[in-house]
């Protein structure tokens, strides 16, 4: 017991000389941190901190740092009477880097430096016979910084890291608006467009693409992370998702339609539409309209990128369907009524027809059938019809009412 007694006074003893020992270190305080601030400094001018502002506030940072460290080493308390709490000041500093935009490591680095600094400033004390600690109890003060180290930098970091994700989703929300905005037409506000090229980072003017990709299902990925494949080529997009759409702009300064259509294409994995406004964001509403439309003309299940340039009569049909189905009935009506071999087989004729400019030679070819049996199947479709497709209001009649119903099938309006 009487052991044990001596022991533990030894260790009060100790701890006692040493909370001296670093309480005394107080006088020297700021020049402590100053000599710590111009080592960070000159360690990492260029990226952490490299503005004289960052500077500066580096410099007030660590010398409230340096003070409350050592008024905890030194076992002092607050003015409430309380043991000095850092946890809060390691925090702060965190959430305040991670707004002021400096790298995590060069946080990390300057408390690496910090606690080392202080570490030297005890061994020169020490050396100089101004602190009354024996080399055993200057090792045990060693091992406390790290210790100490450890604890900053883990709560540091949440910190920081929780900030930074903080200030990733108020952006991604931020971006979100001024997308919405962009699909209600708000564009042609110039103020709305100013605030728009700052947080999307997108000039007004510049010709960009707007892409529609459907969600068939909460589920669905109609187009895979395009957002990196856009940025590993060079060009800048935005995304988000609204009414059952994933919806982004791709500015197209410098690039075409064919880099666009390249790029995506393997990302996609569903109905996905294009359209461009030429003049840039003023033109955006109409343009991811237009995009919509071209992505809803494809079929169910299709993967499948097009431009609604390339897709004008299936959006003539589509935004009006009342005439389309006018069309359908008037033209296919007939051949729609028969039963079913025989209207299939009329159809697969019409389109082969139709993609051979009228040429039954060429249609016979592709249906592995011979051209009088084309030639007998033509004559069908005319005396049903009344369209001929050798004339030109015919063929295009034709073709309108074959869009119409592959459009109805495609949307469960008609049967297939």
């Amino acid at each position: 017991m009487d052991g044990m007694t001596t022991d533990a006074l030894a260790e009060s003893g100790r701890e006692d000389r040493l909370k001296a020992a670093w309480a005394e270190m107080l006088e020297d305080s700021d020049r402590i941190a100053d000599e710590i601030s111009a080592t960070m400094v000159a360690k990492d001018s260029v990226s952490g901190w490299s503005t004289p502002e960052l500077r500066a506030v580096l410099r007030r940072s660590i010398r409230e740092h340096v003070r409350r460290g050592l008024k905890r080493l030194g076992g002092q308390v607050d003015d409430a009477g309380r043991e000095v709490r850092v946890a809060d000041v390691w925090r702060a500093t965190g959430i305040e880097r991670a707004r002021q935009g400096v790298p995590l490591e060069a946080v990390l680095s300057a408390y690496t430096t910090g606690n080392l600094a202080l570490w030297e400033a005890m061994t020169e004390r020490v050396r100089e016979g101004r602190a009354d600690v024996s080399t055993e109890e200057l090792l045990a003060a060693g091992r406390r910084l790290w210790r100490d180290l450890g604890i900053q930098s883990e709560v540091m970091s949440e910190a920081y890291r929780r900030e930074v994700a903080r200030q990733e989703l108020r952006d991604l929300r931020r971006q979100e608006n001024y997308l919405a905005g962009l699909l209600e037409g708000r564009a042609s506000s110039p103020e709305f467009a100013t605030q728009a090229e700052e947080i999307l980072g997108i000039r007004p003017n510049v010709p960009l693409a707007c892409v529609v990709a459907i969600l068939e299902d909460t589920r669905s990925e109609p187009l895979r992370h395009p957002e990196d494949r856009v940025e590993r080529m060079g060009g800048t997009s935005r995304w988000g998702v609204r009414d059952g759409a994933l919806y982004g702009v791709v500015t197209l300064q410098g690039v075409d339609e064919a880099w666009l259509t390249d790029v995506l294409r393997p990302a996609v994995a569903g109905r996905v539409g294009v359209a461009l406004a030429r003049h840039g964001m003023a033109g955006t509403a109409a343009a991811f309209r237009l995009a919509a439309r071209a992505a809803a003309t494809l079929s169910a299940g299709e993967q499948r990128l097009v431009w609604a340039s390339a897709r004008l009569p299936e959006l003539l049909l589509e935004t009006s369907p009342e005439v389309g189905a006018m069309i359908e009935e008037q033209v296919l009506g007939p051949v729609l009524a028969l039963p079913d071999h025989q209207r299939t087989t009329l159809l697969e004729t019409l389109r082969a027809l139709l993609r051979h400019g009228g040429s039954a030679t060429s249609a016979a070819g592709e249906l592995f059938c011979h051209r009088n049996t084309v030639m007998y199947r033509s004559r069908q479709l005319v005396g049903l019809t009344g369209c001929d497709l050798q004339e030109p209001r015919g063929r295009l009649l034709l073709e309108l009412a074959i869009i119409a119903h592959d459009l109805a099938v495609a949307s469960g309006r008609g049967g297939a």
